[in-house]
Order: structure tokens, then C-alpha cells, then sequence
């Protein structure tokens, strides 16, 4: 019988006879030495729970690692210091949101950066645009949070039924959506665009994104009439 003991990762490692069985160190609950009627010594290694090979009987006449785990009291002395020096080891940490704070970095590649909140303590993320997508290059930092996280905001809605040309922009400097109904009986004109809503049409326009928002949307209901709602 050969038995190999070692400490691999906070793991209690046991190898007999090239067979491995495994222990995590923390469910360790102590650990004693004696000696049999034959005279060999021995270490008990007793666990938490009350399962499988508890208690563990380790006979260190039969241990050819460590070497120092010898077969007389001096080895057993030794087996249960070390399994002592294991189990301090073991390192549990408890972190609490109001006494603690920890920094997480992200790897960029070359380096290992903090990743940034805003003074609320949400997420802040730089973002660029790369010139080759089209986009220009944005520079701004932007705090980013998750939508259930954000409180709602009121909206006030408006309407316009027109029979002429106008522009949304003349009632709402910014607005977020809007939607058009051509009700008359001739085709219309939106957006620059020359007879591009047919009488009886319905068109839909969103901004999308969070604060995303339109300035202008430009009509001419000449000859015709619109009814268009907007949020701004």
C-alpha cells in the first residue's frame, strides 16, 4: 500500500495506490493522532459533515509522501502540524456594501484599467465610435445604468391637425416621437419629400434610445389634411 498526501489548491489530496480522492480543506474539523496495537501510528482527520469517509484514518506506515510523515510519533506530530498549516490557509472573506468596497478592473489589452462610476455610483462607460462604421468620434463620458434602475419622466404629448405646411419644431424645440395620419383626400408631403403619404396613410416615427430626440419634422397637408401627434 502506498499512500501520497498533499495540499493542491486548498484541497486535501489523497492518493492510494495511484487512486486519487479529494477533500476541500475547509470542511476540515480536526484532526488527531494515535497508535494501533501493533505499534504503527496513525492521524484522524474528522469532517463537518457526517458523510462519506468520516472519520478518515490515514496510517503513516503506509505514506511514502510526505517523507517526513514517518511511522513513529514524530511523524505523526508532523502530519498534524501540516494539516494544521493547511487549514490556516483558508481564507473567507465577508464584505459588506456598507463597511467595504472593492475596485474591478478591466483588461484594454495592454493594461489593466479601474472601471469608472459617476458620482451616483453607476456605471460610466466611455464610448468611441470607430471612423470606419461611419460614426463620428464621441469622446463624452456617459453614465449607463439599467432601465429598471431609472425613475420614468413625464412626457406631455401634443397634436396638430393641419391643412397647410408647417413644422413640429414650432410648437416643440426637441420632441421624441411622432406619428401622422393623412385623413384628407389628396396625397401629402413630409419631410421634404413630394407626395410621400398617400391619403389614408399612417406613418410612425420613434427617436428609439433612451434621450434620443428629434429637432424638426416638416410637413405640407396643402390640399389635404394630417392629423400629427407628438411627445416632447
Amino acid at each position: 500500500m502506498s499512500i501520497q498526501v498533499n495540499n493542491t489548491d486548498n484541497q486535501l489530496s489523497i492518493i492510494t495506490n495511484g487512486v486519487l480522492d479529494a477533500y476541500a480543506v475547509k470542511t476540515i474539523k480536526s484532526v488527531s493522532r494515535g497508535v494501533d496495537a501493533s505499534g504503527n501510528s496513525y492521524i484522524i482527520i474528522n469532517f463537518i459533515a457526517n458523510d462519506k469517509n468520516n472519520s478518515l484514518r490515514i496510517n503513516l506506515s503506509e505514506v511514502t509522501s510526505p517523507v517526513t510523515w514517518t511511522n513513529d510519533a514524530a511523524g505523526a506530530a508532523t502530519a498534524v502540524s501540516d494539516i494544521r498549516g493547511w487549514l490556516s490557509e483558508v481564507i473567507e472573506v465577508e464584505i459588506t456594501e456598507a463597511n467595504d468596497s472593492i475596485l474591478v478592473y478591466g483588461f484594454d489589452g495592454t493594461v489593466n484599467r479601474k472601471i469608472k462610476t459617476d458620482t451616483a455610483g453607476e456605471l460610466q462607460v466611455d464610448i468611441l465610435s470607430l471612423p470606419n462604421e461611419g460614426q463620428q468620434t464621441m469622446a463624452n463620458s456617459i453614465s449607463v445604468a439599467l432601465a429598471s434602475n431609472q425613475l420614468g419622466i413625464a412626457r406631455t404629448t401634443g397634436l396638430l391637425r393641419p391643412t397647410g405646411a408647417g413644422d413640429v419644431n414650432t410648437v416643440a424645440a426637441t420632441f421624441f416621437s411622432v406619428s401622422v395620419a393623412n385623413v384628407g383626400a389628396a396625397d401629402g408631403d413630409i419631410l421634404g419629400g413630394t407626395n410621400n403619404i398617400k391619403s389614408g396613410e399612417v406613418l410612425n416615427f420613434s427617436a428609439d434610445a433612451i434621450n434620443n430626440y428629434f429637432t424638426t419634422f416638416a410637413y405640407d397637408a396643402t390640399g389635404t389634411e394630417f392629423i400629427i401627434i407628438f411627445v416632447y
